[in-house]
């Protein structure tokens, strides 16, 4: 019984090195009320995906070769709900904080300046790669807030390619 209890444990490593610190049922009773943007990429959308990516940016290709899934979900987040809504951003943060997740960026906004709101980048580190990222932000100008999970292995090289192609288009 011990030896099938210990193989059971073993065999389940993997699956919780994948897991997602916070369902997007869980997401949905901490705001109480269903998101306003819903995005589910899985399996065969993820790789049309990167399919359709592979000629004009290869590196965006490859990135997104490498992922399980990409969930998203847009909030109502009004002003005067502000607090409550960091509240509530706290609370998946200490989630994601508990299973092991690295604090990549954190900025916090003070009401009436001149930002645009808060953000919180979470990554789980799988040696030189991300096993994973989320993106918690408020935005204070569009009223809402946006969590992103990107589930499968980054290779921070492509985000960096990625990050210095579109900034060189912006210019």
């Amino acid at each position: 019984m011990t030896r099938l209890l210990l193989c059971a444990a073993i065999a389940l490593v993997p699956l919780a090195a994948h897991a997602q610190p916070i369902t997007v049922n869980e997401l949905d009773d901490l705001f109480g009320t269903d998101p306003l943007v819903e995005v589910n990429l899985r399996g065969s959308l993820l790789k049309i995906a990167s399919e359709a990516a592979s000629g004009e940016s290869p590196e965006l290709s490859a990135m997104i070769e490498g992922l399980r899934g990409i969930t998203v979900r847009v909030y109502p987040a009004p002003p005067e709900e502000r607090d409550l809504t960091i509240d509530r951003f706290s609370r998946v943060a200490d989630q994601f904080e508990r299973q092991g997740w690295f604090t990549l960026i954190r900025v916090r906004s003070v009401p009436g300046d001149d930002e645009d709101g808060d953000v919180w980048i979470y990554v789980q580190e799988d040696g030189d790669l991300f096993n994973g990222m989320a993106v918690l932000a408020i935005d204070e100008d569009e009223n809402n807030a946006s969590f992103v999970w990107i589930d499968g292995q980054i290779d921070p090289a492509n985000v960096g390619a990625l990050s210095q192609r579109y900034a060189r288009i912006e210019l």
